[in-house]
C-alpha cells in the first residue's frame, strides 16, 4: 500500500513511502530509495551501520540492550544508499553525497527535535560528519568500532587474531558459508556464527551493482585534519583484536570527546557486539544513562 507526502522541509522532495512485510518503510529521498524502521516513542536515537551491512546490525543487539527502557526511545533504523534493502543512484560518489542524503532523512525522520547518534565501523565516520552540521541537536554520540581513517594503508591495524574457536563445528560448516565469519571473528563458535548469521547481513538490494565497489568512502575534506569537538555524553567500543579498524586510532579521540567513555574490550573484534554481548549492554545502558541525566 502506498502513501504519497509532501514534506515542508526545504529542499526536500516529494516522499513516497510504502509499507514493507518486514516492518520497514520506503522513503523516496532525491531518487535515493531508503529502507527505514521507526519503533517506539521518545527521545529519538538515530543509527548509522557500516560498510556493506544493513540496520540489523544495530537493531538486533541494542533491541536487547534497551529492553527495559523502550518507551522512553524512538529507534531510527535505516538502510544506506546502496546497502541493504536501500537503492542508491549515479549521484552517490563518496562519502558528503551519502551525507546530503542521511541529513534529509534527518530532516524527514526527527524534523527539529534534539536526538542521540549511534555509529557502527563506517557509520562511525560518517556520524562524525554529521556532527558539525548537527551538533547543537545531538544529545549524545555512540560510535562502535568506528572508521577513523578510510584508507586501510594508514590505520594502526593489529594482527588477525582466533582466541576461541570450536573446531569441529567449523568443519561442519560449507567453506562458502563462513568466509566472511572466519576472516572477522575472534570467537568462532557456534553461538557467534549464529548471531553473525541474523545480525550482519551483507545482501544487497536488486539494481545496486557494483555500487559498492565504485564508491569513494572518503569525505572531500579529511574531517581529521579539522576535527569537531564533542563536548556531550558519549561511548567509544572498540575490539583488542579489531583487524578491521584497529583500536588505536580509536583511543586517540579521547581528545575530541571530554565527555566520553571510551572502552578496549578484550575477546572482540570488529564484531563486538556480539562477541562481547554482555559489556555491550552495560555499555550502552550507561551511555543512555549519562545522556537522560544531562537533559532531564
Amino acid at each position: 500500500m502506498y502513501s504519497k507526502l509532501l514534506s515542508n522541509q526545504t529542499n526536500a522532495c516529494i516522499v513516497y513511502t510504502m509499507w514493507k512485510k518486514n516492518g520497514c518503510k520506503t522513503i523516496d529521498i532525491d531518487g535515493v530509495l531508503l529502507s527505514y524502521k521507526i519503533t517506539g516513542k521518545g527521545i529519538p536515537v538515530l543509527f548509522l551501520h557500516g560498510w556493506g551491512v544493513d540496520h540489523a546490525i544495530w537493531e538486533n543487539q541494542f533491541e536487547k540492550a534497551v529492553f527495559r527502557k523502550r518507551n522512553k526511545y524512538q529507534r531510527i533504523y535505516f538502510d544506506l544508499p546502496g546497502m541493504g534493502k536501500s537503492v542508491t543512484n549515479h549521484r552517490i560518489h563518496n562519502s558528503d553525497d551519502m551525507l546530503t542524503v542521511i541529513s534529509k532523512f534527518v530532516d524527514f525522520a526527527i524534523g527539529e527535535k534534539h536526538f542521540l547518534l549511534a555509529g557502527e565501523s563506517y557509520g562511525g565516520y560518517l556520524a562524525r560528519g554529521l556532527i558539525p552540521e548537527r551538533g547543537n541537536r545531538i544529545d549524545g554520540l555512540f560510535l562502535l568500532c568506528p572508521v577513523i581513517f578510510p584508507d586501510r594503508r594508514v590505520r594502526r591495524n593489529v594482527p588477525r587474531t582466533v582466541l576461541e574457536t570450536d573446531l569441529d563445528f567449523m568443519r561442519s560448516l560449507p567453506q562458502d558459508k563462513i568466509k566472511g565469519f572466519s576472516e572477522m571473528s575472534v570467537v568462532q563458535t557456534k553461538e557467534m556464527y549464529r548471531d553473525y548469521c541474523r545480525d550482519i547481513n551483507v545482501s544487497v538490494a536488486p539494481g545496486n551493482g557494483n555500487f559498492l565497489a565504485e564508491l569513494d568512502g572518503a569525505f572531500t575534506k579529511d574531517i581529521n585534519d579539522c576535527p569537531y569537538v564533542f563536548e556531550k555524553p558519549a561511548l567509544l567500543l572498540a575490539g583488542r583484536q579489531d583487524s578491521a579498524v584497529g583500536f588505536e586510532d580509536q583511543y586517540d579521540l579521547f581528545r575530541l570527546f571530554p565527555r566520553a567513555s571510551i572502552l578496549i574490550l578484550d575477546k572482540s573484534g570488529h564484531n563486538l557486539q556480539i562477541e562481547q554481548k554482555k559489556l555491550f549492554k552495560a555499555a550502552v545502558l550507561d551511555w543512555l544513562d549519562r545522556t537522560y541525566s544531562d537533559n532531564r
